[in-house]
């Protein structure tokens, strides 16, 4: 009893009996959070409620037991430096859980609005936005908990802005090129030239199918399975061809080269009626042949027709070259080869001999 009227003695005990408070309001509180959990779960179709409650689960936990550790820590007798000490560690750690916790809400809520809100699907701009968004405000929450600190440190903000300000100028003149490519990037996410899935072809002549627009480069799938890496401000500047708006079909050209004297009307006809036989051509809108010019060895021919889908050009064409191959061949029209004479001068004529 003499010990307990010891005044220290007795702030000593309250401080334990707060942390160990704390404790259980903590434990309390996580089984209470894993209920709403489970409740959610069964009442609603949606999984935004059941994401948001687990993953803020854990960081109240901790910060109901940093509350009544700060409670208790302020009821200790202990020196004041020591005190100064534990508050600001409790302090930093409660920041960063409070960081955590708005960093986990927005990236789920972030990611519930470009995957299942009626705004996903209307036209791919919260996709394509998505992964900027959610570095962009990760970054900003991230600055916000360091200025926390910070102030908290007794640093003065301000004058470390303006140093950073300095610093960031010359950092920008040294990183042209990468802010050029992260500007460029911007532009065609507002502009959106193309969206991801698209196929273009570059000023280069590679044709690929956009992967993924990032903030410094673009990655295209080539035609041949590979990764295609373009920096933004490329993209910009060159002529881009989107061969997959306003649809997806796309115009074909067989050119074809026919012997003098044959029938050029029944050839007009043979090459349109052997686009219209190909499955992958489509048929609502009608080929088109043309007699381009009188060569040196053949009449040739142009045939344009509309492939339903740009991913089977390569195998429409082949379609239809096999099937006019076939055609020409029943109806006895010869496509014609280069021939030609050699004649070598100052030789010495053959001896007869006898």
């Amino acid at each position: 009893m003499r010990l307990l009227s010891d005044p220290h003695v007795r702030q000593a005990l309250i401080s334990l009996a707060l942390l160990l408070g704390s404790y259980f309001a903590a434990r309390f509180a996580s089984y209470l959070l894993g209920l709403l959990v489970e409740t959610a779960a069964r009442r609603t179709t949606t999984m935004l409620d059941d994401a948001l409650l687990s993953a803020l689960k854990q960081p109240i936990t901790y910060l109901l037991f940093i509350l009544g550790a700060w409670g208790a820590l302020h009821r200790l007798p202990a020196p004041a430096g020591i005190v100064s000490r534990l508050d600001l560690g409790l302090f930093v750690i409660s920041i960063l859980l409070v960081t955590l916790a708005f960093m986990r809400s927005f990236g789920i809520l972030l990611s519930w609005y470009t995957s299942s809100s009626r705004f996903a699907d209307s036209s791919g701009l919260a996709a394509e936005f998505g992964p900027m968004l959610r570095r962009l405000g990760q970054l900003f929450l991230g600055v916000l908990a360091v200025i926390a600190i910070l102030q908290r440190l007794g640093v003065n903000v301000l004058s470390l802005v303006v140093s950073l300000g300095v610093g960031s100028l010359a950092v920008g003149l040294a990183a042209q090129d990468t802010l050029a490519n992260m500007f460029a990037g911007l532009a065609l996410m507002f502009d959106r030239p193309f969206r991801i899935g698209d196929r273009i072809k570059l000023a280069s002549g590679d044709v690929g199918e956009v992967e993924t627009i990032g903030m410094r480069a673009t990655l295209l799938k080539t035609l041949d399975d590979t990764i295609l890496i373009i920096p933004n401000s490329v993209l910009v500047k060159e002529r881009v061809v989107n061969q997959s708006r306003p649809t997806h079909h796309i115009t074909t050209r067989v050119e074809v080269g026919v012997a003098y004297g044959s029938d050029l009307a029944l050839v007009k006809r043979i090459l349109a009626e052997a686009a219209l036989r190909c499955e992958l051509v489509e048929r609502e809108r009608a080929p088109v042949v043309l007699i381009t010019k009188f060569a040196d060895f053949s009449v040739n021919f142009l045939l344009i027709f509309w492939t339903r889908d740009y991913r089977q050009q390569g195998q429409a064409a082949s379609d239809v070259h096999q099937e006019i191959d076939r055609r020409f061949r029943e109806a006895g029209i010869e496509i014609p080869f280069p021939v030609r004479q050699i004649i070598q001068s100052g030789a010495a004529p053959p001896r007869s001999e006898g």
